[in-house]
This record gives structure tokens, sequence and C-alpha cells, in this order.
């Protein structure tokens, strides 16, 4: 176990197997509770919200490019992203991960290097390398890393500190069974994906008449 003292928020990264810890590994929210906005921004700047992503099965994770036992973890974590990224929910269409980041302030290169290098492939990313004021892991009260929060489609926590198979069940757990529900969706997907190929043709047409238009 390290543990990490830092200016606002020390943090100590726990290897998994210490679950002795998992009861205060995050301490002001509890199931149950709607999940706290989070407004951070990500590697390159852009400004991400938590909010954003409602409607979705969510897996809240908080992790360091300096912590092991995260990065022993992020194999898994991106295995679950893959796996259920794409499902219908009984409460949620479609799952997404949203990764907070408690890097230290200047460590944007440490954070980067290890989304790339742990293969992290998804757009929702978020630290505090610029300033240090870790709003995210304040909110939560994050005090051992690495840890989670499941988030349903209505904003509501349903779970905390799943890791490893545990994790797996209960995402499969909220998989939709319901074969006309599965099919109303399948339909859905089909009519908007021949809408947007319609939409495509459509300006494809137009800018060939303004390139015809132009050149005359």
């Amino acid at each position: 176990m390290i543990n990490i003292h830092r200016r606002l928020l020390p943090i100590v990264c726990a290897a998994l197997p210490f679950m002795s810890f998992a009861q205060e590994r995050i301490t002001n929210v509890k199931v149950g509770d709607l999940a706290p906005e989070i407004v951070m921004t990500s590697p390159d700047g852009e400004v991400l919200r938590l909010s954003q992503l409602k409607g979705k099965v969510v897996l809240l994770d908080f992790w360091a490019s300096w912590c092991r036992p995260c990065r022993l973890d992020n194999p898994h974590v991106r295995h679950v992203y893959h796996t259920f990224k794409d499902k219908l929910y009984t409460n949620g269409d479609g799952f997404a991960v949203f990764s907070v980041s408690l890097d230290r302030q200047g460590g944007g290169d440490a954070w980067k290097g290890a989304i790339a290098k742990d293969s992290l492939d998804w757009k929702w990313h978020v630290g505090a390398v610029t300033d240090g004021q870790n709003s995210g892991a304040n909110t939560y009260g994050v005090k051992f890393i690495p840890t989670n929060v499941v988030i349903d489609g209505t904003g509501k926590i349903i779970a905390m500190d799943l890791h490893g198979p545990a994790l797996d069940e209960l995402l499969e757990s909220l998989v939709e069974k319901d074969p006309a529900k599965l099919k109303a969706r399948a339909t859905g997907a089909t009519a908007l994906s021949k809408e947007e190929k319609a939409r495509a043709k459509a300006e494809a047409k137009a800018r060939k008449r303004a390139e015809r238009n132009a050149g005359k």
C-alpha cells in the first residue's frame, strides 16, 4: 500500500485484495443517492460533465497513472467497457466509463501516457493536472484508489467499489432480457441508420450540384 499525501486531498493507493478498506474508499456518497455532478477537463482541455452521460449506465472510475493497483485493474475496466458499451439495460441505453484521474498537478504527460499505454479508448477522461483542484474526488470523498461508483440511467448510484467478476455480474444483471424491448431498440436503430444514410445521400447530391454550379 502506498500512502500519497496531497496538498488538498490525501489519497491512499491500495491493492484490491485489501477489501477491509472497501467501506472507507468513498465517504461522501452511498448507494441510492443521485450521483453528484462532476465538471472537469479532459487531457485536451475540453470541459466534460458526468451529466452528459445521463441515460446510460456509467462506471465512474477513480484512478491515477502512479497507482500500480489501478494500472493492474485497467485491463479489466477496458474489458468491461468493450463488453457492455452497446447493450440495452433495464434502466439505461448503453454503457460508458467516466474516468477521473487523481494524477498530480503537472502530471499531464504521465496521465496521457497511461491512457495510451493501457488502451483506455473512451472519450470520458477528466483530471486536475493543471491546477490540482480535483473537485470530482473531493465531492465523492475518495480516500482509496482504485475505486468506482456504478450509476444507472436515471443518475442514481446503484453500487460502489466493485471490481473483477463482481462488476461483470452486476452489469450482466442489468442487461435487458425482454425480447420485445430488444427488438424495439434494434428496429429503432435500423430506422435511424436508414435515415442517416438518406441524409448523407441528399447532402452528397447537394454538394455535387453546388460544385457543378460553381464550375459554370
